[in-house]
């Protein structure tokens, strides 16, 4: 009996010591997509760093954030930032017994948090570029929570600040009401180029169009159908053109026969918010282009020199807006 306990230990020893082995200090990997590695497990934390398509890493421990793509597992690189298991190459084992939990402390969010509003409607792009892909269409006086800044994104007129909200997508700070605290602000860290294609906009607190705009809608005149994503490929927003009439009249809605609110002289610069296509009766004529200014008025297009509707201007359809719709990018 004396002999077995020596030999009973020594077998328990060398399992556990096997076991141990199997944890690994870390696994190479790859990432799949262009892929944010984040301060915490969460897809609204700021950006350490980021990753390239294809760019080799070493992944450290596992823990658990938002879910994604119905997986909650995110890993910490070798950088010390997370990424969601979804943007790397597939693993053949198990993340969760072969490498080491990275403790409770990982799964802590922290988020800097500050409340605006939206002065003019306002497209929320996954990224703070123009180019990128709209999140959600967003109306004037739509109350938002933001979390982060980003310096260096697209210029809109003088300001090239942008601002990541709660619903995971970017404003930019031109249109707000007021310039955010950026000290009570966390900074965004670098921000790539990303596609809704390859990355979801879960967030794990709400839906992307959670708040609702505290004004009043605005008249809905009869319009043709929506045009195709195809025609906001490249939009641009809050553009500026001049007038090429003696007078322009800026009306309450969009037709002729509207209330007049507002009056711009020949050559005067006036800024667009959006284009509304307005389908007239038979006996009105043609079809109508007018564009929504920044004093929420609309001015017939043929009264200015430059012709926002052409190819050389591309910014939103209003109608977009009026849905409250987001797009996962370009469609046929």
């Amino acid at each position: 009996m004396r002999g077995f306990v020596p030999s009973f230990l020594a077998t328990v020893l060398v399992a556990a010591a096997t076991v141990h082995a199997q944890v690994k200090s870390y696994i190479p990997t790859e990432a799949e997509y262009r892929t944010e590695c984040k301060t915490c497990p969460r897809s609204l934390c700021p950006n350490k760093l980021y990753y390239e398509y294809e760019e080799s890493l070493n992944v450290t421990c596992w823990t658990q954030g938002t879910k994604i793509m119905g997986d909650n597992l995110w890993l910490k690189t070798e950088a010390g930032c997370y990424i969601t298991q979804y943007d790397v190459l597939e693993y053949a084992g198990d993340y969760t017994t072969d490498l080491k939990y990275c403790g409770p402390a990982s799964e802590v969010q922290k988020l800097t948090l500050q409340d605006a509003k939206l002065k003019y409607k306002t497209e929320c792009r996954i990224c703070p570029e123009l180019s990128c892909d709209v999140v959600s269409y967003l109306n004037e006086n739509t109350e938002l929570d933001l979390t982060c800044w980003y310096p260096d994104g697209q210029l809109i007129i003088d300001d090239p600040y942008w601002h990541k909200t709660t619903n995971n997508c970017y404003v930019a700070r031109k249109n707000l009401y007021s310039k955010p605290d950026l000290a009570k602000l966390d900074n965004c860290g670098p921000v790539p180029f990303l596609e809704i294609l390859h990355h979801n906009n879960e967030n794990g607190t709400s839906d992307v169009n959670k708040r609702e705009p505290t004004s009043e809608p605005e008249p809905a005149p009869v319009s043709v159908p929506i045009p195709e994503r195809a025609a906001d490929v490249n939009v641009m927003y809050l553009i500026n053109v001049t007038v090429g009439e003696e007078y322009a009249y800026c009306r309450s809605c969009p037709k002729e026969s509207c209330k007049i609110e507002k009056t711009f002289e020949f050559n005067n610069e006036v800024w667009l918010q959006c284009l509304k296509i307005v389908n007239n009766l038979p006996s009105e004529g043609p079809v109508d282009y007018w564009s929504l200014t920044t004093d929420f008025c609309y001015i017939n297009n043929k009264d200015f020199w430059e012709d926002p509707a052409g190819d050389f201007y591309r910014f939103p359809s209003c109608d977009r807006f009026e849905q409250g719709g987001g797009s996962g990018g370009d469609e046929d």
